[in-house]
């Protein structure tokens, strides 16, 4: 009798050695289970992806003009040009950029504003410099928001998505409210909660903001006793401050015609944003008459001064306001936990909370008995769902192995077993987890390709127990074995073959370990068929000795 052997046999002889290995497997998986609401094993959907380019979104206080915005693109440009990782940046004002399957999502077709903008940034390959892309936006973003944070102006750090593309991280969609204002006004509330975060950062309210608008109204009456053209008069205002080509020059170097675009320079622009100043504007554009008179604009318009209509949002046909919100190097979970917490806390003293389905929550104020709907949406809800969906396919895999396992060995207790210790090897899965964590420089997440890792393992984890299950059975019948002596010598005899299939798959899998993706899926499979191993070799033959019987 080898020394494997003897030492499980040892186990199998005594009662209080047996009860030691399920407390001490109990133990185990207690404090493995433990890890996540201590959030010492944290949970994402998947990790951040190192790529060689982010982008920057600009958006200004409704109402101000490309000027402004050039200057905060220009401030932010020589900002991130300080940095040597950056090789050369994209502005694009008053457009999204090129669009990607990302920017669709994120809604940069739809930018056409003045003071709206979108930065593509490229940096080094990969192999070229020391950071990675996440840790450098990460430490790029305060020093730019520091230095270029003007004219109201809200700055977002935008990276590549590692999984689905989303509107945001965190997306807090606010329905309800008698109108728009006072579902921006509690919009406005859920946003200053966010930015009570540590980890949230780049937070927005997607609404349109109420500034002052000019329109030019003609004055019919004036214009017919001026002797101009109505449409004079429209071509010159649009000329004077929109611009527009007038003619073509035909070159023959170059593959097109290249147009000649005409508008006033800058003399056009109002400084100050008043009646009286753009009134003062439109005295020195003057228009000559059939008489050959010159006839200042400013008689012939009148100015009307106007708050401008917002811009209202709706999904599934019910208006909505969005506020937005990016995690900063942390899973999306844990500061919107904290988040939610914070509004249960602070605004209950005004509005009475419904916790409705998840984590959404509905507000009603106490005074006015407006009804406020809160449901979040964005990386967030994927994450959940993705969570979700592979715990109930983790549930089915067990229920199938369990069923098969009853018809094949008629034993209830049996294959209630192989699954229990099938499950067990969730010890491992999180222990890998937590030691990659420690060893590696950015926190180790356990993800959704760990949840597929942990599902594939029960297959291999059921394997190994009915190896030893059907051996032993054989034993005690062909060769008239005690139990425990027979379970011993199969657990023994099986190691062999089972730790090299372990040491195989660990192996394999050590070559995903680093991948930022499918990082998970491989630590998940070394973790857990390593323990799978100790499972095998010690709480299978405890669990089964007193089974085993009803199969004979």
């Amino acid at each position: 009798m080898n020394r494997l052997e003897n030492f499980i046999y040892k186990i199998l002889q005594s009662k209080s050695k047996s009860v030691l290995v399920y407390l001490i497997t109990l133990i185990l998986f207690l404090l493995s289970i433990a890890t996540f609401p201590t959030q010492i094993t944290k949970v994402k959907m998947l990790p951040s992806k190192d790529s060689d380019t982010f982008s920057v979104y600009v958006d200004l206080k409704d109402g101000y003009s490309k000027e402004h915005t050039k200057e905060v693109t220009n401030c932010i440009s020589k900002k991130l040009l300080e940095n040597d990782t950056i090789t050369n940046i994209s502005v694009f004002i008053s457009e999204g950029q090129p669009l990607d399957f990302a920017a669709l999502v994120k809604q940069s077709a739809l930018k056409d504003k003045q003071w709206q903008a979108e930065m593509m940034v490229n940096i080094k390959r990969e192999a070229n410099r020391d950071i990675s892309s996440y840790n450098l936006v990460s430490k790029l973003r305060d020093e730019v928001k520091k230095r270029c944070s003007m004219y109201d102006s809200t700055i977002k750090f935008i990276e590549l998505p590692a999984g689905p593309p989303v509107l945001a991280s965190i997306v807090a969609e606010i329905y309800g409210g008698k109108d728009f204002y006072s579902k921006r006004d509690f919009a406005y509330k859920i946003a200053d909660i966010f930015k009570n975060q540590q980890t949230l950062v780049d937070v927005d309210v997607m609404a349109s903001k109420d500034f002052i608008k000019y329109e030019l109204i003609l004055d019919n009456e004036k214009i017919k006793k001026s002797a101009i053209s109505l449409e004079q008069i429209k071509q010159i205002i649009y000329l004077a401050y929109e611009g527009m080509p007038i003619s073509i020059v035909n070159d023959k170097k170059a593959q097109n015609q290249i147009p000649i675009f005409l508008r006033l320079d800058n003399t056009r622009v109002i400084n100050e944003k008043t009646k009286q100043s753009l009134n003062d504007r439109l005295k020195n554009l003057k228009l000559k008459n059939q008489y050959n008179q010159m006839v200042s604009v400013s008689e012939l318009v009148n100015v009307k001064e106007s708050i401008k209509e917002p811009e209202l949002s709706s999904k599934n046909l019910r208006q909505m306001i969005n506020v937005i919100a990016e995690t900063n190097k942390d899973s999306q979970i844990y500061p919107l936990l904290d988040a939610r917490s914070e509004m249960i806390d602070k605004l209950s003293k005004d509005y009475e909370i419904i916790k409705t389905d998840m984590l959404n929550l509905s507000f009603i104020d106490k005074k006015s008995k407006e009804r406020f709907d809160l449901i979040f949406d964005g990386e967030l809800k994927v994450t959940l769902d993705t969570f979700r969906d592979l715990g109930g396919a983790f549930i089915i895999a067990l229920v199938l192995i369990f069923f098969l396992m009853v018809m094949y060995y008629k034993s209830y207790a049996i294959s209630g077993g192989i699954v229990l210790a099938s499950f067990i090897s969730i010890i491992g899965v999180i222990l890998a987890h937590i030691i990659m964590d420690l060893i590696t420089e950015d926190t180790f997440y356990l993800t959704a390709t760990s949840l597929i890792g942990f599902i594939g393992l029960i297959g291999i984890n059921s394997r190994n127990s009915t190896l030893i299950i059907d051996f032993s059975k054989q034993l005690i019948i062909e060769e008239n074995m005690p139990i425990n002596k027979a379970i011993a010598k199969a657990t023994a005899t099986r190691s062999k073959p089972i730790i090299l299939t372990v040491l195989t798959m660990v192996f394999a899998s050590s070559l995903l370990a680093t991948d930022a993706v499918f990082g998970g899926l491989g630590v998940a499979l070394i973790g857990g068929t390593l323990i799978s191993y100790v499972v095998s070799m010690f709480f299978v033959p405890v669990i089964i000795k007193n089974h085993i019987k009803k199969l004979l």
